[in-house]
């Protein structure tokens, strides 16, 4: 797979860096590959930062993008390079998951929504993509000059499918090619940061996605509290509530008006 490049950002050699501590660095430099690269950022960048920085040393056709301790199945790269190669329309696709413990022990299936219009929709409250699933077409983030957003420490993921869906197409490969591990990360430990960055990037999809939906603040935490899934902030939110349903009932309904069922 000459057109798709993996780059290990962060793992680096030096002690006196921010060196990876796992002996990761050590190994992937001694990979006799030339299609391998070993970046050593000489400080902690952050994830975001280090994120653009890989995307702007990408020469190939196709980025794919995992974590250190998730497992991706031996078909995955494959599946997803000919599904993207037979559908040029399509510039972002992700994978379903196997939720994984700590110990590798599976736990759960996370099926993936696979078509555009159900993305779309799924991404007025929330992710629709799994970010370690990620398969991007990197002709669409050039052209457009997209990258992560670096004021975005969390949620990055979900603000740049936001984006990408503006200027192309999207979509899922509905089997589990990527065992994800369950891990106390930063949705826990930065919880009430990530949810309100996620509400922001929530009310920017609704405005590209359903037009002429009033996504307020106060609207959108609501819903998204409400009808978001594991959004969910307080068991007091319950989706039953009259008023709730019914502007829940005309985001929907905004959607289908600018996204009409074929």
């Amino acid at each position: 797979m000459a057109d798709i490049r993996r780059l290990d950002t962060g793992a680096a050699r030096d002690p006196t860096t921010a060196a990876a501590t796992d002996g990761s660095g050590e190994l992937i430099g001694a990979i006799p590959d030339r299609r391998i690269r070993l970046i050593v950022n000489g400080a902690n960048l952050g994830l975001t930062r280090s994120l653009n920085r890989g995307l702007d040393l990408i020469d190939t056709e196709f980025v794919a993008r995992m974590d250190a301790d998730d497992i991706a199945e031996p078909n995955r790269l494959e599946r997803q390079l000919t599904f993207l190669r037979a559908r040029p329309d399509i510039g972002l696709l992700g994978t379903g998951r196997a939720i994984i413990d700590e110990s590798g022990a599976f736990v759960a299936d996370a099926p993936a929504i696979p078509d555009d219009r159900s993305i779309r929709r799924k991404a007025l409250l929330g992710n629709p993509f799994a970010h370690p699933t990620m398969m991007l077409r990197t002709s669409v983030l050039r052209d457009h000059a997209l990258r992560y957003d670096e004021s975005c420490p969390t949620a990055q993921d979900y603000d740049l499918w936001v984006r990408l869906l503006a200027v192309s197409r999207g979509a899922n490969l509905p089997e589990p090619l990527l065992r994800y591990r369950l891990r106390a990360g930063i949705s826990q430990t930065r919880k009430a940061e990530q949810l309100a960055t996620h509400d922001r990037i929530a009310a920017r999809a609704i405005a590209a996605f359903a037009p002429g939906f009033p996504a307020t603040p106060e609207i959108v935490r609501q819903l998204r509290g409400r009808f978001g899934g594991h959004s969910l902030r307080d068991p007091a939110m319950h989706p039953d509530d009259p008023r709730w349903r019914r502007l829940h009932a005309d985001l929907l309904a905004a959607f289908d008006r600018a996204h009409p069922a074929p």
